[in-house]
């Protein structure tokens, strides 16, 4: 058994390195592509940027403290921020589950079951992943579907599943549940109880909507900080960074979505914008974003130590 950990953690981390490796090897190659790029720092700005972005992220546990509350559980606001932020730092483990079982430890010392938590983690986690694909959907434009679908039909397959899930979460939100409890049923875990309606439902989607144009903006300022972009790139940049998250968080086996969110990024802002963005510098601005996101992380946390 041991082993077999071992083996996985190792490839986990080749797969990783290689991602990196090609990532960073392709600025290196091109960079003098990179250098005569008009490249400009705006200090301001980029303060800004982490303003922003640090906003969505409080607004993520507000979103969460409402989904605790409809289970009956109450924890103030700054005591689920030092939760949310202490977890978060889970993510960047192999599995993707260590950050949901810290929240559940965590609460489960506040007085709250860990059945509460993990069903608001489940719903939240759902309601989260469907509104940032269907802002990426709806904002990435006619161009790019016309490019990526035209020659890939199982594309079109996958979308159709996609909006028919939110379809049936909408309208039968217990069958989340009961999805959740069969898979918990099979590993003999604890099942989850989730008693939501469908207005529940569309209002945590659109809740985290909002943290998505959030999110959206700061990135576009962060852009902006370092190069010339205008504020009719906002849809695309929203998309893009959106759909690049979410497919980093599906893919299981690569922790905090590692690479991945990287070479779809580079992928997607090359492809919008190839004469703003050309490959070699979207590699190295999604390096930056990276580094960028895990710093506000970063800053979160600082705040939540100090708090009770």
């Amino acid at each position: 058994m041991k082993t077999k950990k071992i083996l996985i953690r190792s490839a986990q981390v080749i797969v990783i390195l290689l991602i990196f490796y090609f990532l960073v090897k392709g600025v290196i190659a091109n960079w003098d592509q990179v250098k005569g790029f008009d490249w400009k720092f705006d200090y301001p700005l980029l303060i800004l940027s982490f303003v922003l972005q640090m906003a969505a992220l409080f607004w993520l546990v507000q979103i969460w403290r409402w989904i605790l509350r409809h289970t009956g559980s109450t924890v103030s606001y700054s005591g689920l921020f030092k939760v949310w932020f202490f977890a978060n730092l889970g993510r960047y483990l192999p599995g993707k589950v260590w950050q949901f079982l810290g929240m559940v430890y965590m609460l489960e010392k506040r007085g709250v079951p860990p059945r509460n938590t993990f069903s608001t983690v489940v719903l939240a986690q759902t309601c989260s992943v469907m509104s940032g694909l269907l802002i990426a959907f709806a904002f990435l434009g006619v161009n790019l579907y016309s490019q990526f679908l035209s020659g890939n039909p199982g594309l079109i397959v996958v979308i159709a599943i996609f909006f028919l899930a939110v379809i049936a979460l909408v309208s039968y939100p217990n069958l989340l549940r009961k999805v959740v409890n069969f898979g918990l049923g099979v590993l003999k875990r604890e099942k989850i109880s989730l008693d939501i309606s469908s207005k529940d439902v569309i209002i945590y989607i659109l809740c985290y909507s909002v943290s998505w144009l959030l999110f959206g903006l700061a990135f576009l300022v962060f852009i902006k900080a370092m190069a010339v972009a205008s504020f009719a790139m906002y849809p695309s940049l929203t998309g893009a960074f959106a759909f690049s998250v979410n497919i980093g968080f599906l893919v299981l086996f690569v922790p905090g979505g590692i690479g991945v969110r990287e070479g779809l990024l580079v992928l997607l802002l090359s492809t919008l914008f190839p004469a703003f963005f050309p490959v070699p510098v979207a590699t190295l601005i999604s390096l930056l974003a990276r580094l960028w996101v895990t710093v506000a992380e970063l800053l979160c946390f600082s705040i939540a130590v100090p708090l009770k």
